[in-house]
């Protein structure tokens, strides 16, 4: 497994701007490339996600991005390949159900559905791998943090309370 992560950007190292923890599983086949490209091109990202390279999509189990929410992550990506370009014989057909099951387990938690993008063929080049992450990156940090959330439950009451 390789990983890849943007440098961080002024505004983050000034602490400007809180972006949201992002974790991204990617196909090493299509989004990972797509990865590889945006970062050879420097094309502008997002500071806060981790991308993930996986042999593929299919190698993502729903308890790997509860395990992600539970460590802090405000958002999960899973990009795989297009659904009947896989190498694995349509592995990622399987991933797909499951993701579907997840994102209505991670709404009836009260996480929600919103945090997690299940995306399959739109990322093999940098500029789609970019856009993707801009966009999901903008949705994410538009929503309530879930870390803020999370201290309010662990201290009984509300994280705006003063």
């Amino acid at each position: 497994m390789t990983t890849c992560a943007p440098e961080k950007t002024t505004q983050d190292r000034e602490g400007d701007v809180a972006a949201p923890k992002i974790l991204v599983f990617s196909c090493r086949w299509c989004s990972g490339i797509g990865a590889d490209d945006a970062g050879r091109q420097r094309l502008p990202m997002p500071p806060g996600f981790r991308c993930v390279s996986m042999e593929c999509a299919a190698g993502i189990n729903p308890d790997i991005v509860l395990k992600a929410f539970s460590a802090g992550a405000e958002g999960v990506a899973v990009l795989g390949c297009h659904q009947d370009g896989c190498r694995y014989n349509q592995a990622n057909h399987g991933t797909a159900k499951r993701m579907e099951m997840l994102a209505t387990l991670l709404e009836t938690v009260g996480i929600g559905a919103d945090r997690l993008l299940t995306s399959f063929g739109t990322a093999h080049e940098g500029h789609q791998f970019a856009e993707l992450m801009r966009r999901f990156s903008q949705k994410i940090a538009a929503m309530p943090s879930l870390t803020r959330r999370k201290s309010a439950d662990a201290a009984g009451g509300c994280a705006d309370d003063d």
